[in-house]
């Protein structure tokens, strides 16, 4: 985790866009428990704006070919919620002065809701399976169900899909979104935990092993962040505080 402990620590405070660097309270176990279980996957983001979390991501899996983002730019007559303007040239200068190699990142300008599946047949075979997928693109409740389900057929089983401003109150549409998707679906993908203003989702063969993982490691390195185990959709999931004045972002 050093070049996401440099990148922490330098770059992402540059970067323009919206993302908690304690997050990595919780990602850091899971990339630990990734190790232990297969190769290094790429990662994806449906929504990359400036890349702030996205590069976060890519140093974070390690992948050095295959990762995937996915964003408008500047075909804004997209951008039907005004959620943020994009810009492809912004981006790719933010991965260079990052330390992002621009071979190891496919960028596809489209709008989410008009990939089928010959797009993303074409993504399997580009890059594989996804370690982490993001979600950050439009926030109505009609894109973030439809981006959501796009993830989850991507993501790996041991790969984690991160829902964006699941409980923002500008942003009712996100958990419109999930929640149709939960109440109408039985996804393989399940609420893992919330914390730093995302959702965590984790495949149901791993969601127990991840639980345990994440609230051991919390408890143990992050004393300062409040926990508690709560009900979403009927799964178990963590709902992390961490504290954003004295409480550390990496071990």
């Amino acid at each position: 985790m050093q070049a996401v402990k440099e990148y922490l620590e330098g770059p992402f405070q540059s970067v323009h866009g919206w993302c908690i660097p304690h997050l990595w309270q919780a990602i850091q176990p899971i990339r630990e428990f990734q190790r232990t279980k297969a190769v290094p996957k790429p990662v994806a983001e449906i929504g990359v704006h400036r890349g702030k979390f996205f590069i976060g991501l890519v140093k974070t899996a390690e992948a050095s070919k295959g990762n995937l983002a996915i964003d408008i730019f500047e075909k804004q007559e997209f951008n039907l919620d005004k959620s943020g303007e994009g810009s492809s040239a912004s981006f790719e200068a933010k991965l260079r002065e990052c330390g992002v190699a621009r071979e190891s990142v496919e960028i596809l300008v489209a709008d989410s809701l008009s990939l089928g599946d010959d797009d993303l047949h074409r993504i399997r075979q580009s890059s594989g399976e996804f370690s982490f997928f993001s979600i950050d693109g439009c926030h109505m409740a009609e894109h973030t169900y439809n981006d959501v389900k796009i993830a989850m057929r991507l993501t790996a089983p041991e790969g984690i899909v991160f829902v964006d401003d699941y409980y923002h109150p500008n942003w009712p549409g996100v958990q419109e979104g999930v929640a149709k998707l939960y109440f109408t679906e039985f996804p393989k993908f399940v609420p893992l935990c919330f914390t730093s203003g995302k959702l965590f989702l984790a495949h149901l063969s791993y969601h127990a092993a991840y639980l345990d993982v994440i609230e051991k490691f919390i408890r143990t390195n992050h004393p300062d962040t409040g926990i508690k185990v709560v009900k979403k959709f009927g799964y178990d999931s963590l709902a992390l505080a961490p504290n954003f004045k004295t409480g550390r972002v990496l071990i």
